[in-house]
């Protein structure tokens, strides 16, 4: 393996270590199991989580869709929910920048 491609994956191997060390900053519980969640993308860590509503939250933002908000039953949270997942669809949706000058 040539220099370049064991640069690749030293660095690759750092930086999953280093995202991996962000989660541990929080205590076992709700928060650490949210932010596995959103780094693996992978709902499964939301399963953790014991507060209903913060496992709904968790749902919607690993999943951007509101089917997972409806649950929510604080409206604080259930706007919160909603906002987020309007705001992850418009992004993903608005991403064409015109290439015409003003």
């Amino acid at each position: 393996m040539n220099k370049r491609g064991i640069a690749l994956v030293l660095g690759l191997l750092m930086q999953a270590a280093a995202q991996a060390q962000d989660c541990e900053a929080f205590a076992h519980g709700d928060d650490r199991s949210m932010c596995a969640a959103l780094q693996q993308k992978a709902t499964r860590f939301c399963d953790d989580i014991v507060n209903q509503d913060k496992r709904q939250m968790c749902m919607a933002k690993v999943q951007p869709n509101s089917y997972a908000c409806e649950a929510i039953k604080a409206s604080g949270l259930r706007a919160e929910c909603l906002q987020y997942v309007r705001k992850t669809q418009a992004s993903a949706i608005y991403t064409y920048t015109s290439s015409k000058k003003p």
